[in-house]
């Protein structure tokens, strides 16, 4: 990627840190998914249709890569790293719309831009005709990813095992404990934790996608670990994290697990500084629609995940609706990956760096 859209993926992958500390709660972790991806999509599309200072604020929000480089690599994304096709392995699906309430008109430049530059449909619909309603433009980018491991582990050799929720909370968990290639993983060890990579198998396209799974050396150093993550995002988000020589793998245990996030991300996206969108007293999305009888903003923005990963694989998906470097290791040195108390993981497609989902597990059982 050109050295513009580099920098606008490094403000996406540290979007998904500032997503991830205030999804979470530092004082009673919980099970969470979602997609920084579909956040970073419509977003970008928003934009297009902003005008002044909701345009400044969204594109701000965003990151310094500008509003240039972010449009272009949302473009990127949805004609060249999510257009898998179905039925092939990994199976990737983008989706992006804008609807608009038949009352309103639709701007013909803006509908053109969301077609050409996102690839996304722009058309007029018929809303509920409740008042309150008849306003509100409607964005909706759609993921879908279902990948299967390019190792994939032996379900026979699943077995029960104890998982410490925090230092004085245990449950029994499966644990998946073996696979084609037991002895040798992508495993990075760093000052308070370690990271292991397990890649999918690679499509047709030659697109590469993983799953990087960081587990704090304390039981209840998930906390810790999202803020050290979050002090230096472009280096401990990056593949580089992990040695690209494979090590020598003793003890392996990784958890199924499958959890999933439905919440209504306006209050979140204030919190973080997004605010005027959701005013429709600065009247933002005046390039969207052509003399409107009254000021649209966005009303809510519901985000909805979920990550299931088993022996086979992992099937993620999410909608979004507005409404370090590695360490060499000696070669006879053996390192156990035993994920039995909260973790955090990320699923990012290699070529580009970009994060497609994240999450935490603080409780395998509970989905």
């Amino acid at each position: 990627m050109e050295h513009g859209q580099d920098a606008a993926v490094r403000d996406e992958v540290a979007l998904s840190m500032r997503l991830l500390r205030h999804l979470g709660s530092p004082d009673e972790p919980a099970n969470l998914a979602f997609s920084p991806l579909s956040f970073h999509a419509v977003l970008p599309l928003l934009a297009s249709g902003a005008s002044g200072a909701t345009r400044d604020q969204i594109v701000a929000f965003l990151g310094p890569a500008g509003a240039d480089a972010h449009a272009t690599l949302a473009s990127k994304v949805a004609s060249e790293v999510l257009a898998g096709r179905d039925g092939t392995v990994p199976e990737v699906r983008c989706a992006m719309g804008v609807w608009v309430d038949a009352a309103l008109r639709l701007n013909p430049a803006f509908a053109d831009a969301a077609a050409s530059v996102f690839n996304a449909a722009a058309r007029t619909i018929a809303f509920a005709r409740a008042p309150s309603m008849a306003a509100r433009p409607s964005s909706s980018p759609s993921l879908y990813f279902n990948g299967h491991w390019y190792s994939p582990f032996f379900p026979r050799l699943t077995k029960d095992g104890t998982f410490h929720v925090s230092p004085d909370h245990a449950v029994s968990v499966p644990f998946m404990t073996g696979s084609h290639l037991p002895t040798f993983m992508d495993i990075g060890c760093h000052p308070g934790f370690n990271v292991l990579r397990m890649p999918y198998s690679r499509g047709g396209d030659g697109q590469v996608f993983a799953m990087y799974i960081y587990l704090p050396d304390e039981r209840d150093g998930l906390a810790g670990l999202v803020r050290q993550i979050s002090s230096n995002p472009a280096a401990l988000l990056h593949k580089t994290i992990v040695p690209k020589r494979p090590v020598t793998v003793g003890e392996l245990k990784i958890p199924k697990f499958e959890v999933s996030l439905k919440v209504e991300a306006s209050r979140l996206l204030r919190e973080l500084g997004l605010d005027l969108p959701f005013s429709p007293a600065a009247d933002p999305f005046s390039a969207m629609l052509l003399d409107s009888p009254q000021k649209v903003a966005v009303s809510s923005v519901l985000h909805q995940c979920f990550v299931n990963v088993n022996e086979k694989g992992t099937v993620a998906a999410a909608g979004t609706v507005a409404s370090m470097m590695g360490c060499a290791m000696p070669d006879d040195h053996i390192v156990d990956f035993v994920v039995d108390h909260p973790f955090l993981f990320f699923i990012m497609e290699e070529d580009s760096g970009l994060v497609v989902f994240a999450g935490q597990v603080a409780n395998p059982l509970l989905h």
